[in-house]
């Protein structure tokens, strides 16, 4: 089944704008195998400082790229989407620092 989400929860502040023009992210470095991230190219991004508070940014998932110096960890690459902001998700699904969204 196609993943369809991600909820991270992004309290260091590694997120960064890569083309202002296309309103183009890239997350911070997160431990997601490549076939997870592969499945979600075109799903959701949602960035939360907790995991039971709304996120706080998101948008469309466009690609991923493995981080160069911590090899078991990929970097997204998103476009900011205003509805992916202010975001409520269950509780049940939660990791340390990660939900994935399969429906």
């Amino acid at each position: 089944m196609k993943a369809c989400a991600i909820h991270l929860i992004e309290d260091l502040n590694k997120m960064v704008q890569i083309d202002k023009a296309e309103n183009l992210f890239e997350s911070g470095n997160w431990k997601v195998g490549p076939g997870v991230a592969n499945q979600l190219i075109g799903g959701r991004i949602y960035l939360h400082k907790f995991q039971k508070e709304a996120s706080f940014f998101g948008g469309e998932i466009l690609g991923w790229r493995v981080h160069p110096t911590e090899t078991q960890r990929i970097v997204f690459k998103f476009k900011s989407l205003p509805e992916c902001k202010n975001v409520k998700t269950t509780k049940e699904g939660w990791g340390r620092e990660k939900k994935i969204d399969r429906k």
